[in-house]
């Protein structure tokens, strides 16, 4: 079967991945000019910078029966599993990617097609098969038997509004119910090294934060460099702010704790 992934994240990786080890003719469809998602890799100067995902676990053996060839091509290696002094972080190897988040993502997607900077403006079923048009270029399209979409659910809903597409009623109603926690990601490079120790990492050290990293620590990174995801609440306070005014609430809170 030809089938179109929608989505180049971790699940439209795993899926795609999936359905090419069962013989199925897989391209994935992305908007953006790489793969990865929420596990993207950022670079700048000389830094590599995880702004999304920051580790991921591996309790689950359908994800422990992939890890030895993770390993063996160099794409993922275990970062840490306890946190000195957190007795309140659970004790479970974390792992992230070599050079960041996103090789992973990398290794998921290598052995099929990719159709990149391509964003699904609308989906239409024929009666025989899908077709999925690009909104980046009049008249692209791309057509399969299948469609998977591994969009988050906002986007989901807009794609659905735009092609006039709705599923079940009871799916809909699912999908309209679903609902997201806001996390401002804020990055960047020190000018110094960090304060932070090993594994580089400070978990929720005040309530404005809910996470806190120094790249270099962490591994991936040539210099020192950091990740700061604010908290829920705290997002939403700053949200509508232009980013000068996000910077100056947030810088200083990456001095105080870096």
């Amino acid at each position: 079967m030809k089938v179109l992934v929608v989505g180049a994240g971790i699940s439209g990786c795993f899926c795609a991945r999936r359905l090419f080890e069962l013989g199925h003719d897989v391209t994935i469809v992305e908007k953006g000019r790489g793969v990865g998602g929420r596990m993207s890799t950022r670079r700048m100067h000389r830094a590599r910078i995880d702004h999304g995902a920051q580790f991921f676990t591996l309790r689950d053996k359908r994800l422990l029966e992939y890890l030895p060839e993770w390993l063996k091509c160099n794409c993922v290696a275990e970062w840490y599993a306890h946190v000195p002094k957190r007795s309140d972080l659970v004790d479970c190897s974390r792992y992230r990617g070599v050079f960041g988040m996103t090789d992973l993502a990398k290794h998921l997607s290598k052995d099929f097609k990719i159709e990149k900077n391509f964003f699904a403006q609308s989906i239409h079923w024929s009666g025989a098969s899908w077709i999925v048009e690009d909104k980046n270029n009049s008249g692209r399209f791309l057509t399969a038997d299948h469609l998977v979409l591994t969009l988050p659910v906002p986007q989901v809903l807009k794609l659905f509004s735009r092609s006039s597409f709705e599923l079940q009623k009871q799916v809909m109603v699912r999908l309209r119910n679903v609902k997201y926690s806001r996390c401002f990601a804020f990055f960047g490079l020190l000018d110094r090294k960090s304060s932070v120790s090993a594994p580089g990492i400070l978990s929720h050290p005040n309530p404005e934060i809910d996470w806190i990293a120094d790249n270099q620590v962490k591994g991936i990174s040539q210099v020192p460099a950091f990740t700061l995801h604010a908290s829920d609440k705290f997002s939403d306070q700053i949200w509508d702010l232009s980013d000068q005014e996000s910077l100056l609430l947030l810088a200083p809170i990456v001095e105080e704790l870096m």
